[in-house]
């Protein structure tokens, strides 16, 4: 009995053994979506269990964003990361609210948008990676990759390096030998992309999937540290919902793909826009936020020339003389909407923009904010856009004599030549918005596009190189532009008029003792002169009767039968006769008989002198 009871002690201790050394991490491999019946028509109510699984909290996310943009997941199936206390340090709850606001341990972003159609401009704007500064940015994101069949593609035909050829990907790569801390990330969407591709391509668990594990490689073989998502729109609650879902699972994949090759892992961002109707119809803030490394906000495009009216492009606060609704159109107003809607400041980059919106002005002698305005200003010679400059071209038209105004309310200048209109930021504007930010703790800058400034520095004056952004860098992270080159100071270099209004009038004395006899009720006149005119009320008429008469009626049968002379004259202010027709552009007969129609009702003024007769053919004309 006692050995039959050790057996079962024996027992017992070696399954706890086996237990124990069973209990550890489990690693899952990545698997491709497989089409099936489930995958590929997933329940509504699945997907809707789905979106509603908890969004990662700001502690958590502070914990990942202290160890670098780039740490490796600390969990294969939860998005949820927790703190993961380095040795020595003690140990804190995951579940701490975090209030940190600005930049990380890296310092302020400076994330700039490289777009490969900028290889295309003509001589001083033609643009290539190998014009960009390493050490500009501190994220350079490729502006933009394609969708084919689901799946995530190239877009220009040399975006790839083929037929012994460097690619635009492998040519821009180059820039991480000088500057091993730059993150180069991939964007995909954008204007001209639409939104109808995202809508499919979010619609489904399986689409979604498939766009996801095209992602992953074509990111990894290319050398790229993520992916920024530019869907320019979402809208209505399907597409807010899936563009949350596509989010969680972009991220989930990339965690656990890090672990798996045990590789930082890559990057998800997103360019997120500014008007008040797209956020609040599309975006999820919160779940979004927290799914994403950090927010790209496009921070400008608040006027074009889809207006009638000048207004900036990018006014860090919105004009006195703006209406209540446009007051909404600003930098600063456009951040505070994110951050209300629970976007954490720490993950909030600006938009920049180094371009300017133009306008040609109705009347160049008005010329402020809010003038009347017939339509967009004339393309650039090297955009070749409509209402578009980008800054060089701006410099090139503040030097052949453009008006230089600086707005004081919006903190922003714009300029005047003849009837061209166009708000842009300069070196002061950029410098204004950096003390912005920094006042307001957000993670930093983000410049569309690094290919708009003057990067030859040979346009703008001063020999400057990438005037914007090295102001940009200068005041976000310390950095000093080469040979601590000044600003350009545009109201000593061109014409420069105050943004002030036109001065008023000086005040009129006037004393006490005038302004009271001034003030003094008026007599009332006598009653017999009251009453001798009455009113005359001369906006009112004698009542009209109008009386259409039609020529088909004269060819009714017995008692139908009607002619002019049937009219009562006493009964109608106005007879029509219906209708004359048009042919080759003149007026003229819709019947053989009417030329006599015509006499018979104009006869009808000799019973009745104040009858007006009139003709009808889709409008009305007087036959006398």
């Amino acid at each position: 009995m006692a050995s039959s009871r050790l057996s079962l002690v024996l027992l017992a201790v070696l399954i706890a053994i086996a237990v124990a050394a069973s209990d550890g991490p489990v690693r899952r491999r990545l698997r491709r979506p497989i089409k099936s019946s489930s995958s590929s028509s997933s329940s509504p109510a699945a997907e809707e269990a789905v979106a509603a699984a908890p969004v990662p909290s700001r502690s958590a996310v502070t914990a990942l964003r202290t160890r670098g943009d780039q740490e490796v997941s600390a969990s294969v199936n939860r998005l949820r990361v927790r703190n993961r206390p380095s040795a020595g340090s003690k140990s804190t709850s995951s579940n701490t609210v975090s209030t940190s606001t600005g930049p990380d341990e890296d310092g302020y972003k400076v994330v700039c948008y490289y777009t490969n159609w900028s290889q295309y401009r003509p001589k001083h704007g033609k643009f290539s990676p190998e014009d960009i500064q390493p050490d500009l940015c501190t994220h350079i994101i490729f502006a933009f990759a394609w969708l084919k069949k689901g799946k995530i593609s190239s877009f220009e035909s040399n975006d790839e390096t083929k037929d012994g050829k460097t690619g635009l990907y492998d040519r821009i790569m180059t820039l991480k030998k000088a500057n091993p801390k730059l993150k180069i990330l991939m964007a995909i969407g954008g204007w001209s992309f639409g939104t109808q591709k995202f809508k499919d391509m979010s619609s489904t668990r399986y689409a979604r999937q498939t766009f996801i594990y095209s992602s992953i490689p074509f990111l990894r073989d290319r050398n790229f540290d993520g992916l920024d998502m530019d869907w320019e729109y979402p809208k209505g609650s399907d597409d807010k919902k899936n563009f949350v879902l596509l989010l969680k699972e972009l991220r989930e994949a990339f965690e656990a793909e890090a672990q798996e090759v045990k590789k930082p892992r890559l990057l998800l961002t997103a360019a997120v826009p500014v008007g008040p109707d797209n956020v609040r119809g599309g975006y999820d803030v919160p779940a979004v936020a927290g799914y994403l490394d950090f927010i790209n906000l496009m921070a400008y495009d608040f006027h074009g020339k889809w207006e009638r009216e000048t207004g900036h492009n990018a006014p860090l606060y919105a004009p006195s003389s703006d209406s209540e609704w446009r007051k909404q159109l600003s930098v600063d107003h456009a951040a505070s909407m994110w951050v209300k809607l629970g976007a954490p400041k720490d993950k909030l980059v600006i938009g920049m923009p180094t371009y300017g919106r133009t306008f040609t002005l109705a009347d160049k002698n008005n010329f402020r904010v809010n003038a009347p305005a017939s339509g967009g200003g004339k393309a650039g010679d090297y955009t070749k856009e409509g209402g578009f400059l980008a800054y060089y071209e701006v410099c090139d038209m503040l030097r052949a004599g453009a008006t230089y105004i600086w707005d004081e309310e919006m903190k922003v200048p714009y300029a005047v030549q003849d009837d061209q209109w166009v708000g842009f930021d300069d070196e002061r504007s950029i410098r204004n918005k950096m003390q912005w930010i920094k006042d307001n703790g957000f993670a930093g800058a983000m410049v569309w596009t690094v290919d708009m400034d003057d990067f030859t520095g040979t346009i703008c004056g001063g020999g400057v190189k990438y005037p914007l952004i090295g102001a940009m860098r200068e005041e976000l992270r310390g950095i000093p532009r080469a040979g601590n080159a000044k600003d350009i100071d545009w109201s000593k270099v061109t014409n420069s008029v105050s943004d002030k209004d036109e001065p008023k009038p000086s005040p009129i004395k006037i004393s006490v003792s005038d302004l009271l006899n001034r003030a003094k009720p008026q007599r009332k006149q006598s009653t017999a002169l009251a009453t001798a005119a009455p009113a005359v009320d001369s906006n009112s008429r004698p009542a009209q009767v109008l009386c259409y008469v039609t020529n088909w009626s004269q060819k009714r049968p017995g008692l139908g039968k009607f002619t002019p002379e049937d009219v009562d004259t006493k009964l109608c202010t106005h007879v029509i006769y219906a209708f004359a027709t048009i042919k080759d552009h003149k007026l003229t007969e819709s019947d053989a008989k009417d030329p006599e129609m015509y006499e018979r009702v104009v006869k009808l003024r000799e019973k009745n002198a104040n009858l007006k007769v009139r003709l009808k053919s889709s409008g009305e004309f007087s036959l006398s």
